[in-house]
């Protein structure tokens, strides 16, 4: 963590100089879909015991600094999140563990060139270099014997090096501001993370499944940037934007009373935290669209979303304090209906940006009392530790029933939202969930050693939310409303 902190660190101060020289420099947050290449071998339990690697997200937060000829130098910060998964046949539908850590966290420098037609658009490509700081994996094993001709055991995770190659169109409006779309693609120059974790079936019988990761993803994505130039009184660019008829009547439309669609998507720092672990771990991403109406200032949202949580058991002993994470669920989806009331308060002209509370009410659409009661892990094996001591474990982890049906819980934050292309809005939000209800309850009842170790754990909807949205007014796409404005 400390290495991660400081090569970043690093990195930033570099940026911040460049920033402060002549020259442009922008901001730009951008996410999507995106699929990462593990290589795996499923076990001789074939076809009962399966696994795969499902689609997941990617986000991006980079700052750009113009070298000119449409050149520009980039720094850019990821989190790729990895979603590994197995199957137990016709008895158990999905069990989501993730062998080598579901989050990924990388910062690399990059080049890119653009090329724009007369009307400020076109494409670009991007190349670059990233250090990539994989996440410890979830159950540090020691070497064992080998099952079926493979060690069963954990090379420990170590820094990754990724070639990046990226290929997108940008639209820049009158402000220098730009909306881009793209593709990426990153290639893991060697193998950083290898584990070879011991599996049983439903009989007892042990086999081993095996992945690797060089840290190689694809993504595409949709993105904002932001020039900074505007920030200066001095340097700031004030576009006649609004002189255009059109520009006008869009801009009048999109601030007018009426429906809109909006769609949300971010990630939630769960509450309470899984102690000794990072932000990868304790993360977790929700999506949602939502159909609103404004009114004035005030804004009224209802719709359709999902949330994703997790639950894991972790133990500590002695002075060595290991890390034994015995089994994680994650991918726990919880669909849910949310009412969002939202207050606006206007802080530039033509409300181009405006700021504001919002307060939410969420519906679950699942009964919370409900738990897969096949997720029942039996762990025997231990820690060996660098100097040669070993700890010896075993134990049990079950699932414990949910008394209280909940289905309602709530959430409270701030929004900020701009204007962009005269016709749309995008956003960002930052909320909390409180007084969700225990969605996963699990017992653990472990020997260590001479000590017994018994506890329970819950997980919640709780936490704190980061949400990126884009807002699109119904009254953009209503041609009476703008002919009746042009006349």
């Amino acid at each position: 963590m400390k290495l991660r902190i400081g090569f970043t660190g690093l990195m930033v101060i570099v940026f911040m100089t460049l920033a402060k020289a002549q020259g442009k420099f922008s901001l730009e947050l951008k996410g999507g879909p995106s699929k990462s290449y593990l290589n795996f071998e499923n076990s001789a339990f074939e076809p009962d015991y399966r696994s795969y690697t499902k689609l997941a997200w990617h986000g991006s937060l980079a700052g750009y600094y113009g070298l000119g000829n449409d050149l520009e130098l980039g720094l850019q910060l990821d989190l790729v999140k990895r979603n590994h998964w197995r199957t137990f046949g016709t008895y158990n539908n999905l069990s989501p563990f993730t062998f080598l850590g579901e989050n990924v966290f990388q910062t690399g420098l990059m080049l890119r060139k653009s090329y724009l037609n007369p009307n400020h658009q076109g494409f670009y490509w991007q190349t670059g270099l990233s250090v990539i700081f994989p996440p410890a994996p979830f159950n540090l094993i020691s070497n064992g014997e080998a099952i079926d001709g493979i060690d069963t055991g954990l090379l420990r995770s170590r820094l990754g090096l990724g070639l990046n190659a990226e290929v997108g169109y940008k639209i820049f409006n009158r402000r220098d501001n730009y909306f881009l779309i793209g593709l990426r693609y990153q290639q893991g120059l060697y193998r950083m993370e290898h584990y070879n974790i011991p599996i049983f079936n439903r009989d007892e019988q042990m086999a081993v499944h095996q992945v690797k990761s060089n840290g190689s993803f694809a993504s595409t994505f949709l993105g904002y940037g932001i020039n900074t130039s505007n920030w200066s009184k001095h340097n700031k660019k004030i576009p006649k934007r609004y002189y255009n008829q059109n520009k006008m009547i869009k801009n009048e439309l999109a601030n007018a009373d009426g429906f809109y669609l909006m769609a949300y998507g971010g990630f939630r720092i769960k509450d309470p935290i899984t102690p000794r672990q990072d932000i990868y771990f304790n993360s977790s991403g929700q999506f949602s669209t939502v159909l609103g109406y404004k009114m004035g200032r005030y804004s009224f949202e209802s719709g359709y979303g999902q949330f994703s949580a997790g639950n894991n058991i972790s133990l500590d002993y002695g002075s060595y304090q290991p890390f034994w994470t015995d089994w994680v669920v994650y991918g726990i989806n919880t669909p849910f209906v949310p009412l969002t009331f939202k207050y606006d308060i206007p802080i530039s002209e033509f409300e181009t940006i405006r700021f504001g509370p919002s307060i939410s009410s969420y519906f679950l659409l699942k009964d919370n009392t409900q738990q897969n009661n096949y997720i029942h892990r039996t762990t025997s094996g231990g820690v060996i530790f660098e100097d040669g001591t070993r700890i010896d474990l075993t134990g049990v982890v079950r699932p414990l029933p949910i008394e209280v049906r909940k289905y309602m819980f709530f959430n409270a934050g701030m929004h900020l939202e701009f204007l962009v292309f005269n016709s749309s809005f995008m956003s960002l939000n930052v909320s909390r969930n409180f007084g969700s209800p225990v969605i996963s309850r699990f017992e653990a009842d472990y020997q260590v050693e001479a000590t017994n170790i018994q506890f329970e754990q819950e997980a919640t909807l709780n936490g704190f939310r980061f949400d990126f949205g884009w807002k699109l007014p119904l009254n953009i796409l209503n041609k009476q409303k703008k002919l009746a404005l042009k006349t």
